[in-house]
């Protein structure tokens, strides 16, 4: 099948599902991590303080097994301080990774960048109050429980990494949510016209925008082959290209096509990005009244090894509207070129 429609972002926000668990997870082990050594330095602290309490009363020299734990009484205190605010800051810590796992549903976006920022910053400060307190357990009283607040540590930073790769991987393209995505295969090129016209045109409904400062006669003629069986569901179509795409005879194509359309009672619409535009907008983007699509030039469109990508609606017509504000009609410029 020359032609294959999967779900782009199954994949990556599963990835990202996985990765919040996992900072979760994390989370969990630097809270079990305070716990554990509040817990330990507080018994620490107990017997030390019973033992020289015990020995000035009656004299007597403590044993050997508690005699370290009395000389390190002033550091096993300050260990338990240490302790409680890196409890306090697990519990931070676990806040912002219950609110991330909450909003997994989504891929992450700017916004999820403080949590993921304060996330890294909690992650840093608690495991250097972990080894401070750590410290203070006198030699001879570790235990591999101790070892769990590091590996938790590794399990936070690595999955915020992830997360935040994701978000600054999203600012370079149009922000998606159910990604659709269409593979071409460009070793046929026939196929790929058809089941182009079939699996998506024929879909399409309203207004129709293009988007490509790239669409040429050859663009055009494409178009018209992955429109003319569907014309009837359509009422408008603008397209939105580059003054130097009108070389040869684009434009009196343009008017033939244009006559065509209004006789099925359909506008066409065919502007002129703004210079500046043209050099930053590289992105083609064909979209209708509900739904937009990232796709390869209308000139190679069949021929292309690319994905074609359902896009954020909203975002990609935005980025329509202003474009089209800054553009000019075909028509106007043609006009104004016969001036000078």
């Amino acid at each position: 099948m020359p032609f294959s429609i999967v779900e782009e972002n199954a994949a990556l926000k599963r990835n990202v599902a996985y990765a919040y668990i996992i900072l979760s997870i994390g989370a969990l082990m630097l809270l079990f991590g305070s716990l554990y050594i509040v817990y330990k330095l507080s018994l620490f602290y107990g017997i030390g303080i019973g033992a020289a309490t015990q020995s000035l009363a009656y004299n007597k020299s403590v044993t050997s097994s508690v005699a370290a734990l009395v000389l390190s009484n002033s550091d096993i205190g300050g260990g338990i301080l240490e302790s409680f605010v890196a409890f306090v800051v697990a519990l931070a810590m676990g806040a912002a990774s219950f609110i991330l796992l909450l909003s997994r549903r989504d891929l992450p976006s700017k916004s999820t960048s403080r949590y993921t920022f304060m996330g890294a910053i909690l992650s840093i400060v608690y495991i250097l109050l972990f080894f401070l307190a750590s410290s203070s357990i006198p030699l001879g009283y570790n235990s591999t429980y101790e070892m769990v607040p590091y590996f938790g540590f590794i399990l936070c930073i690595g999955s915020i990494s992830y997360i935040e790769y994701v978000i600054r991987a999203k600012q370079h393209r149009i922000p998606a949510r159910g990604r659709t995505a269409m593979a071409l295969n460009p070793a046929k090129p026939f196929s790929n016209m058809m089941s182009l016209q079939e699996q998506l045109f024929s879909k399409m409904v309203g207004h129709i925008r293009v988007i490509d400062k790239h669409f040429n006669s050859t663009a055009l003629q494409n178009f018209y082959r992955l429109i003319e069986k569907d014309t009837g569901n359509f009422t408008k179509i603008t397209i939105l290209t580059s003054r130097e795409m009108l070389g040869g005879s684009f434009s009196q194509e343009i008017n033939d096509f244009r006559t065509e359309l209004t006789g099925a009672g359909i506008e066409l619409d065919v502007r002129l990005m703004d210079q500046n535009d043209t050099v930053v907008q590289h992105e083609r983007i064909l979209m209708d009244d509900k739904v937009a699509y990232k796709v390869p030039p209308f000139n190679i469109i069949h021929t292309r090894s690319e994905h074609i990508t359902k896009i954020n609606f909203k975002e990609a017509d935005k980025r329509f509207s202003d474009l089209m504000n800054r553009a000019i009609k075909l028509e106007n410029w043609q006009v104004e070129k016969g001036r000078k």
